[in-house]
């Protein structure tokens, strides 16, 4: 028997590992959203989001199944005739952590890459052990086990399993890579259990934090006392928005169970609170920030418009009243001197105070106009029915989408001018 099917074989019997403590508690939360996300978008498309969704599922199966293809094709599959060594010690972890169905596991080079993990396809889970960390821990096999453990613990606490519909909700500020982070938490307790020496596991997060040979040198209590620097406000930031706790934080999870971590910075709470999850590994918070700013800058390319478009509608509405009265004032006037008047103060009508200048009457047609700012102009036109009385017609320069609702008027603004914001009034601003 190998030193690796030895270290193996000394597991002691089945235990139950508890979660990190705020797992549960953050699964109940997003795990509510996420039902409602899907019951309201259900009911809200009358169903036929899961058309869409049928199509999502395929491309994303058509996708995942690459990955699958690279890995049989690829890489080493762990059986008892290849590597029986590495498959006793995923068969010892699975009985002790209580995995009743042995994942198809397998051996890959990692081209530099000090990492391992668990994928699911079809309802089969994968484990993926990469090799420089196999090879890195030849000198300590059991520290192997660690890492063995790790993925097994997505596995048996259903972390993939749940992933495809809490998605919407894992995409919330916050909450959704705090629950990603209290996963690897109580992964790494997982793994901490598959090691019997509880050094084992502090050694193997030693390999990802210093590398393949310097990880034998590595002071694990120097390391753990760098967690002095993740209450900075920069830190904060870019851990509240990761997947990952800083590894100097798992080391002390492991190595100093109990030890009081720094709080995190308060600002960085109330930034990270606007910052969506993308789950971009390392790079998240990066683009998660520019994320941000772009959804920031969509809404304001939308909403400054939109209220731009909503405060000249409040300010013209009361001049469209007063060329309205102006226009039936004047029909009335000539429906009982069969005239226009020579000007308009003829007409008992209060001109209102946002007016830029006095209205104007055209004497040679009967045209009223009201002139604004910004050049534009509101124009009444008058024809005579068959009856003899006098009909109006509205046009403006106005845009269209500025002119107020209620008040028939055509628009008979330039492309130019509606265009942005350039054939918006611009009352009060000279």
């Amino acid at each position: 028997m190998s030193q690796y099917a030895e270290a193996a074989a000394e597991l002691p019997p089945q235990i139950a590992v508890p979660p990190y403590r705020h797992e549960k508690a953050l699964f109940g939360i997003l795990a509510t959203v996420s039902v409602l996300f899907w019951i309201l978008l259900t009911v809200g498309t009358i169903g036929i989001v899961w058309i869409y969704m049928l199509f999502i599922y395929l491309f994303v199966l058509f996708a995942h199944s690459a990955l699958i293809s690279f890995l049989k094709g690829n890489a080493v599959r762990i059986d008892a005739g290849q590597f029986p060594d590495l498959h006793q010690r995923i068969s010892a972890c699975c009985q002790r952590l209580g995995v009743a169905t042995l994942p198809e596991s397998y051996l890959m080079t990692g081209d530099g890459m000090l990492n391992a993990f668990a994928t699911r396809f079809l309802r089969r889970y994968y484990v993926v052990l990469l090799s420089d960390v196999v090879d890195a821990l030849d000198d300590d096999p059991e520290a192997i086990n660690f890492y063995i453990g790790h993925e097994l613990g997505h596995i048996h606490r259903q972390h993939l399993a749940n992933a495809w519909w809490m998605g919407p909700a894992l995409l919330m500020p916050l909450l959704g890579a705090a629950y990603r982070r209290a996963q690897e938490y109580t992964c790494d307790q997982y793994g901490r259990a598959c090691c019997g020496n509880p050094l084992a596991a502090t050694r193997a997060l030693g390999v990802l934090a210093a590398g393949t040979r310097r990880w034998k040198t590595l002071s694990a209590d120097a390391y753990v006392k760098q967690c002095e620097q993740t209450g900075g406000f920069w830190m904060s930031v870019n851990e509240l928005a990761s997947d990952y706790p800083w590894l100097c934080k798992r080391m002390a999870h492991l190595h100093h169970p109990g030890q009081r971590l720094p709080a995190r910075h308060p600002l960085a709470w109330l930034l990270s609170a606007f910052i969506p999850r993308l789950g971009l590994g390392p790079a998240g918070p990066l683009f998660s920030l520019l994320m941000l700013f772009f959804i920031v800058g969509l809404l304001a390319a939308i909403a400054i418009p939109a209220y731009q478009d909503y405060k000249t509608k409040a300010e013209v509405a009361p001049l469209f009243l007063y060329g309205d009265a102006l226009s039936k004032a004047m029909g009335d006037y000539y429906k009982n001197q069969q005239e226009l008047p020579k000007d308009l103060s003829a007409l008992p009508i209060k001109a209102p105070e946002a007016l830029l200048a006095p209205a104007e009457l055209n004497g040679e047609n009967g045209e009223i106009s009201l002139p604004l700012k910004n050049n534009a102009v509101i124009t009444y036109s008058p024809s005579l029915d068959e009856n003899g009385d006098l009909l109006w017609s509205c046009s403006t320069t106005l845009v269209a989408r500025t002119i107020p609702k209620g008040f028939p008027c055509d628009s008979v603004a330039a492309p130019a001018d509606s265009d942005g914001l350039k054939g918006l009034l611009n009352l009060g601003r000279e």
